[in-house]
């Protein structure tokens, strides 16, 4: 991308001069088939090389003073610019004082085309570098943002990712510490969830199957903690294909948030509800739980919905929707994304 953006800068700023040069040539060769070979070589040594020698000074020195410098510094450039004009101007009068060729024109035509050309470089060349300094300017900043943006969601990602790890280890190591039969299975489960983080969600866009596939295994090592967990959790989805592609661990830190704030393991009455679906490309994903005493006065819960807002923000920007808080006793999250 850089390299096709440096080819377009080239062009834009030399195209005006190539035409302006093409220009004074067919002149040039317009006056030689007229008038002869002295002629043309007069016409090219008076307008030509002195309207080149201050357009390109114009161009490389004098330009980026106008442009860049302050009010100060411009007026210095300015007084550079009309010496150079004045220095043109008088190399083309003593060009045709010193030409005795009967046949040329008076010496205040050849002046005057002189002017008349030396503006219109001038006018071409100066907008051509104005040009080129203010799309250089505008595709910088518009680069700056672009790595600001991707410096947070890398960011917030290396804050999300470790919680959601931690918190499963944890979960592991409990029942690893109480000789559980069950922690080999958990630790065959938590192994697909890091080969999902370690070799898929180095990208901008993943499978929304895999990110269902992703739920799916983190809801299995839940209810691998009792028999009444698992018949409390819950995870509906449709319209589901392999074409869609959603944001990696965008949802599970959604999920993670439920089975963090939620009160399923200490409450027989607990329990956590999960609904994906897609529809016309657009997903509707929800999630709902009961929530621990300490928590229900609370309007979020904590950073990681905090940081998934940040992230759906920087990423998805008006084409999403998120609501959450509390619904009677319960804590609900509403997300609605375009699929893009």
């Amino acid at each position: 991308m850089a390299e096709k953006d440096e080819r377009a800068l080239r062009l834009l700023n030399s195209v005006p001069t190539v035409i302006m040069h093409f220009m004074y040539i067919l002149i040039a060769i317009a006056i030689y088939i007229d008038d002869g070979a002295r002629t043309s070589l007069n016409f090219s040594a008076q307008v030509y090389l002195t309207s080149i020698i201050v357009i390109t000074l114009y161009k490389k020195h004098i330009v980026k003073g106008l442009i860049l410098s302050a009010d100060q510094e411009r007026r210095k450039y300015l007084i550079r610019l009309i010496v150079l004009v004045a220095s043109g101007l008088l190399a083309s009068i003593v060009i045709g004082l010193l030409d005795i060729n009967p046949d040329m024109p008076p010496l205040f035509l050849g002046v005057l085309l002189w002017i008349t050309f030396t503006g219109i470089g001038l006018f071409i060349v100066s907008t051509s570098a104005y040009t080129h300094y203010y799309y250089s300017q505008k595709l910088n900043t518009v680069k700056a943002e672009a790595d600001k943006v991707k410096a947070e969601l890398d960011l917030l990602k290396s804050q999300i990712n470790p919680h959601f790890l931690f918190n499963t280890l944890n979960n592991i190591y409990g029942l690893v510490h109480m000789k559980d039969p069950r922690a080999p299975e958990m630790i065959s489960q938590l192994s697909k969830i890091l080969r999902y983080l370690l070799y898929d969600c180095s990208v901008p866009r993943v499978s929304l199957r895999k990110e269902k596939e992703l739920i799916e295994n983190y809801l299995q090592l839940q209810a691998m903690k009792s028999k009444s967990l698992a018949d409390r959790i819950d995870f509906y989805y449709d319209g589901l294909n392999d074409q869609q592609m959603i944001m990696p661990m965008m949802l599970i830190n959604f999920v993670e948030n439920c089975f963090k704030h939620s009160d399923i393991e200490t409450n027989e009455e607990g329990w956590v509800t999960i609904s994906l679906e897609v529809c016309e490309n657009e997903l509707h994903f929800t999630t709902r739980n009961t929530i621990k005493k300490e928590v229900k006065k609370k309007k979020d819960s904590g950073i990681g919905l905090s940081n998934s807002r940040k992230m759906l923000s920087a990423d998805y920007g008006e084409k999403h929707s998120l609501q959450t808080g509390m619904v009677d006793d319960f804590f609900e999250i509403d997300l609605k994304l375009e699929l893009v």
